[in-house]
């Protein structure tokens, strides 16, 4: 009864699929497969990655849990409140809208940049309808039901962390379940391992390889991607699994 958690994917396609080839095999009916979120932004490819992990549940071998990361939660306030531009600005989003629709890409640009200032001085809106209504069905499904957390006997999965005494497993700490208290992971103190993406923590070795951030008090940061390189861990045994280097 394994868990395999899998980093932040970030529109990394060839990241993903180079990494699943790896993991998938190993894995049996009575293990579960988690992805902690952030999938989306940054990378060129998206739609490609969210197709690729719809694909593998739909005939799921095992389990399969999706997470919710912060760049989903400022993607959803974007979709209910089109006065919400923190996805916009500050998460380069428009690599995600673009990868479902360059129309619609270019259409929220022009309308960015014809309001300026105004987008946070007036609060004004933003068509971001013109890409949800671009992106198929069963994505937004996806999106919808993604999860906080998850645990198992060996390792609590979540995308950014606890408070200092891992008591943070409550929908009302949405904020450090997604973001991480200011000080995790070193001041964690929780009885629970924790697996973590979010934080862009993994360390290098000699040859500037990106490996895991692992500390004594049995947190795992896994986020790699922004060195090209999707990592993911397995528990109980910290089996490391890395794709090839994909920029």
């Amino acid at each position: 009864m394994a868990t395999v958690a899998i980093g932040d994917i970030h529109g990394n396609l060839s990241a993903l699929e180079d990494l699943l080839a790896k993991v998938v095999p190993t894995l049996g009916p009575a293990d579960t497969l988690v992805f902690l979120g952030d999938y989306i932004d940054v990378g060129p490819d998206t739609r490609g990655c969210l197709e690729s992990i719809i694909q593998l549940k739909r005939d799921p071998q095992f389990s399969i849990v999706t997470l919710l990361g912060n760049h989903e939660d400022w993607m959803l306030k974007a979709r209910c409140d089109p006065t919400s531009h923190s996805w916009l600005l500050g998460m380069d989003s428009l690599k995600t809208i673009a990868s479902y629709s360059t129309e619609a890409a270019a259409a929220i640009r022009r309308e960015a940049e014809r309001l300026g200032p105004r987008l946070i001085s007036e609060k004004a809106p933003i068509p971001y309808s013109v890409f949800f209504d671009s992106v198929p069905v069963e994505h937004l499904k996806f999106f919808d039901n993604l999860t906080l957390f998850h645990r198992s006997e060996d390792v609590i999965c979540v995308h950014g962390g606890f408070d200092s005494e891992g008591l943070s497993l409550a929908a009302r700490d949405l904020e450090v379940l997604l973001w991480g208290a200011g000080e995790f992971p070193d001041a964690y103190r929780g009885k629970d391992a924790v697996v973590y993406g979010h934080w862009g923590n993994a360390s290098e070795d000699e040859q500037g390889w990106p490996r895991p951030c692992i500390k004594e008090n049995r947190t795992f940061g896994i986020d790699s991607i922004a060195a090209g390189v999707l990592t993911a861990m397995r528990f109980p045994d910290g089996h490391i699994f890395q794709s090839d280097r994909h920029f």
